[in-house]
Order: structure tokens, then C-alpha cells, then sequence
């Protein structure tokens, strides 16, 4: 009988555990996942930046809209941390939720002046091209279409 129970033991206690193998494997993909995954937690200008670069394109497309929809004289007012759209007398216009125009928390900056006026047909007045940069990122009004995209 007790030649039964210490070769019980003895299959119990191999083959309770991990492999060596088994655990590196683990290690491993634990790794590659912490890797992977940590810089967006601990990332969180990027985050702001596309946030502010996501609004900021919204209300461009937003005026390029309204000045080919009201016959254009529709411009974006463009400061550093807010913008507003107004008709080009300085009359402001409310958003479309009746709101006023949110901040933009992160800085942008311009070589061209900031006032961004739309025509009729959508273009940019003066018709040229500029970039707006928005932390890392940077916003393209294109010369001939007006259009607004992240490049």
C-alpha cells in the first residue's frame, strides 16, 4: 500500500507546473505586447495633437461648406489655442450646434496669415497653398480645391 501512494505522489508532482519553455514563451509575448502597447499610455501629446488636428480640420471643412453654400465671403479666424468662423466683416456665426467654437488646447502655428477665407467655389482667398502645423502633425489647405487634409 505504500508503495501506491509515493508512486501517486510522484506523477503529481510531475506534472504539476511549467516547462522552462513554456514560461520563455510567455516572457516573450509579454514583452512584444509591452512593447506595443505602453507608448500609447504614456503618449498622451500625440493624442492631443491628432485631437486638435481632427477639430481644426472638421472646421475647415466646416467654413469651405458654409462659403460655398452662402456664396462665399466665409473665413476661419485662427489663433494659437482657438478659432472662429465669421463672415468677412468680422460678423461672427455660431457652430452648427448653436455653440460657440471650442478651444483647440494645442498651438498652432502658420507661415501665412490666420485668417483662412473661403470663395464661392470653395478655394482658398488668395488662391496659394499652406500648411498649418499642429505639434508633430501638419494640415494642407490645398492651392487649386481649397481642401483641407493631414499630410
Amino acid at each position: 500500500m505504500a508503495c501506491v501512494f509515493t508512486h501517486t505522489l510522484q506523477t503529481i508532482k510531475k506534472t504539476s507546473g511549467f516547462t522552462l519553455v513554456e514560461l520563455i514563451v510567455v516572457i516573450l509575448i509579454t514583452g512584444i505586447l509591452s512593447i506595443s502597447i505602453a507608448p500609447r499610455f504614456f503618449g498622451v501629446s500625440s493624442y492631443e495633437d491628432r485631437k486638435a488636428m481632427d477639430e481644426l480640420l472638421t472646421a475647415l471643412r466646416y467654413t469651405q461648406q458654409m462659403a460655398m453654400n452662402r456664396g462665399g465671403n466665409i473665413r476661419l479666424d485662427l489663433e494659437s489655442d482657438r478659432y472662429t468662423i465669421e463672415l468677412t466683416d468680422n460678423t461672427p456665426l455660431r457652430s452648427p450646434d448653436g455653440m460657440p467654437y471650442p478651444k483647440i488646447f494645442v498651438g498652432v502655428t502658420s507661415s501665412t496669415p490666420n485668417l483662412i477665407e473661403y470663395d464661392r467655389l470653395g478655394r482658398r482667398v488668395p488662391n496659394i497653398q499652406i500648411d498649418l502645423n499642429i505639434g508633430s502633425k501638419t494640415i494642407r489647405i490645398e492651392q487649386e480645391t481649397g481642401y483641407a487634409h493631414q499630410i
